[in-house]
């Protein structure tokens, strides 16, 4: 088998080698898709820095997105859910458009089209009217799921380069990439929230010493919320409220700044990364076949349930928790600061990833994720808090909660882009496409059922993903056995990176 060799300065502890990750601009080429033959001096710190601008860029271009979440059954109760589900649906077809626009515009203008179709997405809300804003989500899901493959393609290219460059084992590198971006990239779900909550501070109607409004019922409020809260309820009771419109633009305005500004740094400082023969992007039959390949003859079925627990785990707490509990319970004012508790969660959790890695096993990691998983779920059904007698309740829940979520999600990554390093576009098209399934259907019949039932399903959904890991790290791990009885040192890898 044939291995290109990469030549090492031991004493700058650099790397001399072809221009396969990045494309640099030059005379003849364009910023966003230039070639060039030059070699280039890479040291360790590229690829790490590179990593933060990627991290910031998403931090910045998903947070309005991440705060619509929480906010869209409440800004626009009729409307707002749908559109959520077109946009997820609109995703889903990245499954067949991922590789044509990665083919033609590359992993960098990959990410820039998802920041323009986030703003398209931002902007239609100005004008909330079904007939505009469905088929535009669907259209802007496309360009949001392109983003979301690129930024994982990105991590496992940068990675890769670090594992070679440094020498460290490539499972450790990983790990330590995926915590490092998403604790960088969770914070989107701050400055989002944080912008939601200071606008929307100030109840209506306030009455009463302790944030209370006069159509609320003060502590009667067990049978219309929490676990017993049915979307098709009549909410007049509760503290559910509608915030003037002009909240709602002062809010939007806010997050088109937010999506311009990941824009233009994407734009100035993140650079391409090359797709590779194993990316399958020659052609669109090509690149199905090895999906289709790695979901059945490689197994990959088996994790997809932990990426698509994401989804549901993500829906749960956002738009679920936060409507049947926080804006039911205590107010809309509160959705914010409960979102932010959230994201404080993933952002512990995806640092405790790059930390334990390398000291505990895979199996672990899942197995903490899945009980701080169901341990939210139990205390949701069975605990019944007293509204603003037991805030800590409506911040704990979401902070533990997602300390699982971060596990499930950036070990998930982290592993896949181990197992499969010269497959990076099919392998994630493919968990990005079944994580929008998962949302699409998530929110589908989210006005259709209760809150306890969907906490049932979770509960259900939560077993099945840890059982699945589980299996699919022991085939793995079975392969790479197999690998070594064979003899094999070195495989063939994306960016004439080798595998030991």
């Amino acid at each position: 088998m044939e291995v290109k060799h990469t030549g090492m300065d031991r004493e700058n502890k650099s790397v001399t080698r072809s221009n396969d990750v990045y494309q640099e601009d030059d005379g003849e080429s364009t910023p966003l898709l230039g070639k060039s033959d030059q070699r280039v001096q890479l040291s360790k710190w590229k690829p790490l820095s590179q990593l933060v601008v990627l991290a910031v860029v998403y931090m910045l271009g998903y947070s309005p997105l991440s705060t619509l979440l929480n906010l869209e059954r409440i800004l626009y109760p009729d409307i707002g859910i749908y559109a959520l589900v077109c946009n997820f649906g609109g995703s889903i077809c990245s499954l067949v458009t991922a590789s044509v626009i990665a083919k033609h515009l590359g992993a960098k203008g990959s990410v820039l089209l998802g920041w323009v179709c986030q703003a398209v997405f931002i902007a239609a809300h100005f004008y909330m009217e079904p007939y505009v804003i469905l088929p535009v989500a669907f259209l802007v899901g496309i360009g949001h799921a392109q983003a979301w493959i690129t930024n994982a393609v990105f991590v496992t290219a940068l990675g890769l380069q670090y594992s070679e460059i440094t020498g460290r084992p490539q499972g450790e590198v990983m790990g330590m990439f995926q915590g490092i971006f998403f604790a960088i990239f969770q914070f989107n779900g701050i400055w989002g929230n944080l912008i939601s909550a200071l606008v929307l501070n100030s109840p209506a109607d306030d009455t009463t010493g302790n944030g209370s409004t006069s159509h609320a019922q003060g502590g009667n409020l067990s049978a219309l919320c929490g676990s017993n809260f049915c979307p098709w309820e009549d909410t007049s009771g509760t503290y559910i409220t509608q915030p003037d419109q002009y909240v709602i633009y002062i809010i939007l305005g806010c997050f088109l700044g937010l999506v311009g500004s990941a824009f233009v740094i994407a734009l100035l400082f993140l650079k391409d990364v090359k797709s590779t023969t194993g990316d399958s992007l020659h052609s669109l039959g090509a690149f199905l076949v090895t999906v289709w390949r790695l979901i059945f003859k490689r197994k990959m079925g088996l994790i997809l349930p932990a990426f698509m627990f994401v989804a549901i785990g993500q829906t749960m707490i956002l738009t679920e928790f936060i409507t049947a509990f926080v804006s039911c319970e205590i107010g809309i004012q509160y959705n914010g600061w409960t979102a932010m508790f959230y994201s404080g969660g993933l952002i512990l959790g995806s640092t405790l990833t790059s930390r334990l890695v390398k000291h505990v096993g895979w199996v672990t990691l899942f197995v903490f994720a899945a009980c701080c998983n169901a341990a939210c779920l139990l205390s949701m059904l069975f605990y019944e808090p007293s509204g603003f007698d037991s805030l800590w309740f409506y911040f704990l829940i979401p902070f533990v909660s997602a300390l699982g979520d971060a596990q499930w999600l950036a070990t998930a990554s982290a592993y896949v882009g181990h197992v499969f390093p010269d497959q990076k576009w099919p392998v994630f098209v493919t968990v990005r496409s079944f994580i929008y399934v998962t949302f699409s259907l998530v929110y589908a019949y989210s006005n259709f059922a209760c809150m306890d039932t969907k906490v049932y399903v979770m509960l259900g959904v939560v077993g099945m993903a840890l059982l699945l890991s589980i299996i699919f790290l022991g085939i793995t791990k079975n392969w790479h056995k197999s690998q070594n009885t064979q003899k094999i040192k070195f495989v063939q890898m994306p960016f004439d990176l080798r595998l030991a």
